[in-house]
């Protein structure tokens, strides 16, 4: 999950034979030759109000599967594999705005 960017599987709940990667690009800090960078969390205001997306709890991946299913259920085929390779436009989509990630620093 370190790096350039952050891969995300999720599939439905009653489908696991289905999965969407999404792909969160990003320029990591500096770093020097003993550290890492990675994110889980993002930053972010939705209707006017600061909150912290968290890429690993059910809650947020729950909105973005309902979110997938409503808007692109094209992507939900049984047994499907896509990736959307900008991910921050779909979290914009679902109305969140000054999206950043929150770095970790990994030795």
């Amino acid at each position: 999950m370190g790096g350039s960017r952050l891969t995300l599987n999720i599939s439905p709940k009653e489908d696991k034979t289905t999965k969407i990667t999404l792909i969160f690009a990003v320029t990591p800090p500096e770093e020097d030759r003993h550290t890492s960078w990675e994110f889980y969390d993002i930053s972010a205001y939705k209707n006017n109000s600061h909150t912290t997306i968290h890429l690993g709890k059910p809650g947020h991946i729950s909105e973005i599967i309902h979110y997938i299913e409503r808007e692109q259920p094209e992507l939900w085929r049984k047994g499907k594999q896509h990736t959307i390779k900008n991910a921050w436009e779909l979290l914009q989509a679902l109305g969140y705005s000054n999206l950043e990630p929150i770095w970790v620093k990994r030795w």
